[in-house]
């Protein structure tokens, strides 16, 4: 018999394990790409879920069957702003209604009328539960590949900042989404190779060498800067990928494509109490 009860450190390496399981089965059903979580991946992802546990201990929720982990759900607040950061079944499990059980706990935590999104993989079946559950489907694309050669320029004004600047970075949040996440871009920040970068104290973004991670700015030149900026640090030979563009984000698009970057499908943001992600944001795909 299939049991939900709160997720305890303890239950976070295993966790990790049926995310990749699920999402590499995910992959195979639909014929995408498989590309197994490499032990970076299984570190930051398991400081995440640990950061979040934390702060969301109300939202972080496992199924288990027979003392193994069947299933998984992870949510976080921020500011009224609700999130859904993870959500898995393992494979032979699905179909069964633990996934709706889950999210149901997850929602639990904000009002369920208040703002929310979901960044949601391809699978039809968790597109179908999200937007049973009361979410707007907006379809997203990413940008994935190399940058060509002498296409962007760094704008100078834009610099790299350290945790200092989290007071501005909250700033700018409240003024974009209406909800400020200083701990977790804290947090981001904690992990080997991510930066911050800041133009005027108009805009932020948490990139990698080779992806953003999440962007904000009060407006398109600030949020088109840090973009330009990022793409035109990228190595050459270093594949980018930037994730999590809805229609709305026609700034970024335009900007990726004027650099040769290829977009592709992805999956769908899902809204609520919103009518959709604010223009001159890109999401975080476990933060939000």
């Amino acid at each position: 018999m299939v049991t939900l009860r709160a997720m305890t450190d303890a239950d976070v390496p295993d966790v990790v394990t049926l995310w990749d399981h699920a999402f590499q089965a995910m992959h195979a059903r639909l014929d995408l790409p498989l590309s197994p979580a490499t032990p970076v991946d299984v570190g930051r992802l398991q400081n995440r879920i640990r950061h979040l546990r934390g702060i969301d201990p109300e939202g972080s929720w496992v199924a288990e069957e027979d003392g193994a982990i069947v299933g998984l759900s992870q949510s976080l607040v921020r500011d009224g702003y609700w999130v859904l950061s993870l959500l898995a079944t393992a494979p032979d499990f699905q179909g069964h209604g633990i996934g709706r059980e889950l999210i149901e706990r997850s929602l639990a935590i904000a009002d369920r009328d208040g703002p929310g999104t979901i960044q949601a993989s391809r699978d039809p079946a968790a597109l179908a539960l999200y937007t049973s559950s009361g979410f707007d489907l907006h379809p997203v694309v990413q940008a994935e590949g190399m940058v060509r050669p002498g296409s962007t320029r760094p704008d100078p004004r834009v610099h790299e900042a350290d945790s200092d600047a989290i007071e501005l970075v909250d700033a700018i949040d409240r003024a974009v989404r209406n909800s400020s996440r200083g701990e977790d871009i804290r947090a981001m920040m904690r992990e080997p190779g991510l930066r911050l970068l800041l133009v005027d104290d108009r805009g932020y973004a948490v990139v990698t060498d080779d992806r953003t991670v999440t962007l904000g700015a009060v407006d398109e030149e600030a949020a088109t800067a840090l973009l330009e900026t990022f793409l035109a640090g990228v190595p050459v030979d270093q594949r980018v990928r930037v994730m999590w563009l809805t229609a709305k984000q026609r700034w970024a698009i335009r900007t990726l494509v004027a650099a040769g970057v290829t977009l592709d499908v992805q999956g769908a943001v899902m809204v609520r109490g919103m009518p959709g992600l604010p223009v001159t944001y890109v999401p975080s795909g476990g933060y939000g």
